[in-house]
C-alpha cells in the first residue's frame, strides 16, 4: 500500500480522475463568475463563511480559532467527498461544482463592486490555496474513482467477469495514502490561511 511501486501505480491510476476534477472545478468557477444576478444558495454559503470569520475574530485567540474551524471543516468535507464517492461518485462531483461556483461567484461579486481581483487572489487565495485546492481535487478524484470502480465491480459480477472487484480493491487500498496526504495538505493549508493569509487580508 505504501511501497514505492504501489504509490507509483496509485498515481498512474488516479491521473485521469484528477484531470477530470480540475476541469470540472475550474469550469464551475467560470460558471459562478459569470452569474449575472444574486444566487440564493451561494449567498447563503458565503454568509456561512463570513459567520465563521466573525466568530474567530471575537474569540480570545482569533488565529487558533480560525485554524481549528478551517481545518476541521475542510477535512470533513474532503474525506466525505472521498469516501461517499462510493455512491456512484455523486458526492465528490457535487463538492467540486459547489466549491468552484462559490469561488467564481465570490470573485464575480467583488469585481462587480469595483475591487481588483488580482491582488485579492494573490493575498487571499494563493498562499493557502496552492495546497488546499489540490487537496480537494485529490480527495474528489479518489471519490469518483471509488464510485466508478464499485459500479464496475457490480457490473462485472453480474456478467460473470473474472476478478470483477480487482479495480475496486486497488481503489480502496489507494484511498488510504491519499486520505493521509489530503489531511496533511489541509493541515498545512489551514496553518497558512489562519496566519499568513489572515494577516495579509487584515493589512
Amino acid at each position: 500500500m505504501f511501497s514505492k511501486q504501489a504509490l507509483h501505480q496509485n498515481w498512474r491510476d488516479i491521473k485521469p480522475y484528477l484531470i477530470f476534477a480540475f476541469i470540472l472545478f475550474f469550469a464551475s468557477l467560470v460558471v459562478g463568475a459569470s452569474s449575472t444576478g444574486p444566487v440564493n444558495w451561494l449567498d447563503e454559503a458565503i454568509e456561512s463563511v463570513r459567520r465563521i470569520s466573525e466568530s474567530a475574530e471575537s474569540s480570545n485567540n482569533p488565529e487558533q480559532t480560525l485554524f481549528t474551524a478551517i481545518w476541521l471543516n475542510n477535512v470533513r468535507s474532503s474525506l466525505m467527498s472521498l469516501y461517499l464517492g462510493l455512491f456512484a461518485g455523486v458526492m465528490p462531483i457535487v463538492t467540486l461544482v459547489v466549491n468552484g461556483m462559490l469561488m467564481g461567484y465570490l470573485f464575480g461579486n467583488f469585481a462587480a463592486a469595483g475591487y481588483q481581483i488580482g491582488p485579492m487572489i494573490v493575498k487571499g487565495i494563493l498562499p493557502h490555496g496552492i495546497l488546499e485546492i489540490p487537496a480537494l481535487m485529490l480527495a474528489c478524484a479518489f471519490g469518483v474513482r471509488l464510485g466508478l470502480s464499485l459500479l464496475r465491480g457490480i457490473w462485472g459480477s453480474l456478467i460473470g467477469r473474472n476478478e470483477p472487484w480487482a479495480r475496486f480493491k486497488l481503489a480502496i487500498k489507494g484511498s488510504v495514502p491519499a486520505a493521509i496526504l489530503v489531511v496533511l495538505l489541509l493541515l498545512i493549508a489551514a496553518v497558512i490561511e489562519s496566519t499568513v493569509t489572515y494577516r495579509l487580508m487584515e493589512g
